[in-house]
């Protein structure tokens, strides 16, 4: 029995969004939070056959670094406990001027809650507190309250509920939780 390799699965899936794109004269440009996913990412895809790839050299973290968070709407999104980090722990000096410069900057169509549809203000993304669906979304201060950090009312009565945080505090990792019952 001869099992295929991941690398021989990426080339025949059919719902593949890069499938009908011309590899000789598309543009990609792809950008993660250090750039060591899009390195990867990029070496597979020259493998594939694409020529025109372009990445952001350090990721994100180091255009913070460099450029500062002044015109940067949000928080960086990061694969570890952490979630998210605010745009200024890269370069706190400009913290005061980006903050500023961000006060009535977002039209209402750029981050809305996920469960009633006003803006949101903090942009800090959450976990539904359900365990077993654990949807990643942004929703006001009101709704997490009401829904007690779970996605929709459904949620609510799960079996397996995570406690509710507020502000910038963080959950525990998963397998800390896999136990509930």
């Amino acid at each position: 029995m001869k099992f295929s390799s991941c690398q021989d699965n990426i080339l025949v899936i059919a719902s593949d969004p890069l499938a009908a794109v011309d590899k000789e004269r598309t543009d990609i440009l792809m950008y993660c939070t250090g750039g060591i996913r899009c390195d990867v990412y990029s070496a597979i895809l020259r493998k594939q056959g694409f020529k025109r790839l372009y990445t952001l050299k350090g990721g994100v973290s180091h255009y913070l670094e460099s450029e500062g968070s002044v015109r940067w709407v949000g928080n960086l999104f990061v694969f570890d406990a952490r979630l998210s980090l605010l745009p200024s722990t890269y370069k706190p000096a400009v913290e005061i001027e980006a903050s500023t410069m961000l006060e009535g900057s977002l039209d209402d169509s750029f981050a809305k809650c996920y469960i009633c549809g006003s803006q949101v203000s903090e942009l800090r993304h959450r976990n539904c507190a359900n365990l077993d669906c654990n949807l990643l979304f942004l929703c006001c201060a009101g709704c997490v309250k009401h829904l007690r950090g779970c996605c929709c009312i459904q949620c609510t009565s799960a079996s397996r509920l995570r406690p509710v945080l507020t502000g910038h505090q963080r959950y525990q990792k998963w397998h800390n939780y896999r136990d509930f019952e």
